[in-house]
């Protein structure tokens, strides 16, 4: 008996069903990436489809009788960057002697830089690797780290940084 050939527009129509096998494997392999960096031992990872950029420490401006956590601003190709030290605000211990580096996450008016030790690296999780319950987080993160997943032993927190960064903009204004 011979096979029938089937036309292009037949073959392109048909449900393709994968055996049960396939379909559990692909369920168990859903992985996705994120970049992420650490302050202290916090590990936060950056929003989806966020522009970051690393960049030298450079001259930063301080500006005066503002919170030691504002560093004050760095000058990015004519854009002015403010510059917060999350450890300062955070309250965390930092590792001193490092080469300190700029991350920059965000563009135009919406951007700002964190003061980064580590650099960023990409961090990969499974959908079975998301936490139910996450450890506390100082209190100004909290509301900006919903979500966390656990990997080899190490906590990441989702970093929403556009609220945050618009939070410690309100609390400079006021």
């Amino acid at each position: 008996m011979k096979n029938k050939r089937l036309r292009p527009t037949e073959v392109l129509g048909r449900k393709f069903i994968y055996p049960e096998a396939s379909e559990h494997k692909a369920q168990q392999e859903v992985i996705f990436r994120r970049l992420g960096f650490k302050i202290g031992d916090i590990g936060l990872l950056i929003a989806e489809n966020t522009v970051s950029e690393l960049v030298e420490m450079g001259s930063i401006c301080s500006l005066p009788n503002t919170a030691e956590w504002l560093t004050g601003l760095v000058n990015l190709r004519g854009n002015l960057i403010p510059v917060f030290e999350l450890g300062v605000l955070l309250n965390l211990d930092l590792v001193q002697g490092k080469k300190r580096m700029l991350l920059v996450l965000g563009q135009g008016e919406a951007a700002a830089a964190l003061p980064i030790s580590e650099l960023p690296s990409q961090q990969r999780f499974h959908e079975s690797d998301k936490m139910e319950n996450l450890p506390a987080l100082p209190d100004a993160l909290t509301a900006y780290a919903p979500s966390g997943y656990e990997q080899n032993d190490e906590i990441w927190f989702n970093f929403e940084h556009e609220a945050f960064f618009e939070s410690l903009a309100g609390k400079i204004a006021s």
